[in-house]
């Protein structure tokens, strides 16, 4: 993720948070795409259920309503990853990117 390169003898990172800016912009499509398939998912089981009676039925919806119950709401999940975690990391780089732009600008014109 970090690339180096030399100037004047120093050695410089350069971090590329483009996959950072990616899984930002990504993410409501992984969320619809996840949404669909739990629509999907309970499409078959109502289909299912609406066939199968008895104890094995009763059973297996209690089973798939858990199932569903703690895979949760991923929209949420993933909405707050973006707007603290992500969106704070992505922050901090371009934060401290700014503040070492104005150093080596101001090493560069103290050098002159």
């Amino acid at each position: 993720m970090a690339d180096e390169f030399v100037v004047d003898d120093s050695v410089f990172k350069s971090v590329d948070i483009t996959k950072i800016a990616a899984f930002i912009n990504k993410a409501p499509g992984l969320v619809d795409e996840f949404e669909k398939i739990k629509e999907d998912f309970n499409n078959v089981n109502s289909e299912l259920l609406a066939i199968w009676v008895g104890e094995g039925a009763d059973e297996y919806k209690q089973e798939t309503d858990h199932i569903l119950e703690k895979i949760g709401d991923l929209k949420t999940t993933i909405e707050a990853i973006n707007s603290t975690t992500l969106a704070d990391i992505r922050k901090q780089f371009s934060d401290a990117d700014d503040e070492l732009g104005k150093f080596n600008r101001q090493q560069a014109s103290d050098g002159e």
